[in-house]
């Protein structure tokens, strides 16, 4: 009788979905022509080494100058817990800071699979987990899960935090959540999502007293202290934010509405040029604008207070500036879209290998486009 072992699985998904990613690093020069100016490296550096180099662009770069330089002109908005820990490690590989981003993001990516897994189970069948991840892997900005960017970080000190909030170690989820949020600002929306869940258990669990409530106060630490740090380098504590206009130049430091960014974007479909570089991630970012809209607001009625609070505000945020820009990768944390993406499809069987070869398939193309140096998200 064979034994199932969901965390083998797991493992197992994880180390496929790495070694297929690597396979088309090899392959991607095949479709695309290696851009030079946007990568972290000159084209020779990496064309002798590209396994390594192309898991560092574009922000990717901006984490591995913090760690060896500390910051520089409007790197402010990187928040220091990813690079930090590059800085910390890289004396035990030879100085090398992109292999130290890629192992740190590759440990992490994993770990934060299996927290996933336990958290959901919580509530659901084995089989909406398990299909949560499967997901989560082909989604087609997952890549990034390996890259030197900090989405496997955060993502494994979120769920971690929630998880440990749900069986009551509020100590930990404290701790955790802290150090989400100096890891990305929208970290701090694990308070509020906290709070709720601490709210929710109240009702029923002796473990919520005084002293679990001050627990989840320490989660603004985190960037309370990011900010106080601005302040004493930089003079201005809300740089991180000002800095953001430096990364986009669709980004607006007024707020813009939501229904306002679809609107821009609708006419960016009719009046972008099609044959462009740039339009198929505009399609990608209005589909991802659409499908996460949907499910964040059908997370408020069919999922916990904590989760979809987290999700809403995860989701909204990066949106407020006026773009979708980027928002590809930034959806990678909102893991209560996923379960709810994964329970459609476990109502409705006959979609699911259409939309896993659609996904995989776009998360191939656009792999091979980062890999060369072309924008994606």
């Amino acid at each position: 009788m064979k034994v199932f072992n969901p965390y083998l699985r797991i493992i197992t998904g994880f180390l496929s979905w790495r070694l297929l990613l690597l396979i088309l690093i090899l392959v991607a020069p095949r479709f695309f022509p290696l851009k030079y100016h946007l990568l972290g490296a000159d084209r020779e550096t990496v064309r002798q080494k590209p396994l390594l180099w192309v898991h560092a662009n574009f922000d990717g770069e901006h984490y591995v100058g913090i760690a060896k330089f500390g910051y520089r002109l409007a790197e402010q908005a990187f928040f220091p817990l990813y690079p930090n820990l590059i800085k910390k490690l890289s004396p035990l590989f030879n100085s090398n800071s992109v292999l130290v981003g890629i192992v740190i993001s590759n440990i992490s990516f994993p770990i934060a699979l299996i927290f996933l897994y336990k958290l959901i189970k919580l509530d659901y069948s084995n089989k909406v987990a398990l299909l949560t991840l499967l997901f989560l892997l082909i989604f087609p900005t997952s890549f990034y899960f390996g890259a030197v960017y900090t989405e496997s970080l955060f993502l494994a000190l979120t769920v971690v935090s929630f998880y440990a909030a749900r069986k009551g170690r509020w100590g930990i989820a404290g701790v955790f959540g802290m150090l989400a949020a100096s890891t990305r600002f929208i970290g701090i929306f694990l308070f509020p999502a906290l709070l709720a869940e601490w709210l929710i258990q109240r009702k029923t669990s002796k473990k919520t007293n005084l002293g679990s409530l001050l627990s989840i106060c320490l989660i603004p630490l985190g960037l309370i202290y990011y900010m106080g740090f601005l302040k004493s380098t930089t003079g201005d504590p809300f740089l991180f934010a000002r800095s953001l206009t430096h990364y986009g130049e669709f980004r607006s430091q007024k707020v813009i509405l939501i229904y306002q960014v679809f609107w821009r974007y609708l006419k960016m479909l009719v009046t972008v040029d099609k044959s462009s570089e740039i339009y198929p991630i505009i399609i990608v970012e209005v589909i991802t604008g659409i499908v996460f809209l949907v499910t964040s607001v059908l997370s408020l009625a069919r999922q916990r207070l904590s989760y979809s609070l987290f999700n809403l505000l995860a989701f909204l945020t990066p949106t407020l500036t006026g773009s979708f820009v980027s928002l590809p990768r930034y959806v990678l944390i909102c893991f209560p879209s996923f379960l709810l993406i994964a329970q459609f499809f476990l109502s409705h069987k006959k979609l699911t290998l259409v939309y896993f070869l659609i996904s995989t398939l776009t998360l191939f193309y656009l792999w091979m486009r980062f890999s060369m140096g072309y924008w994606v998200a």
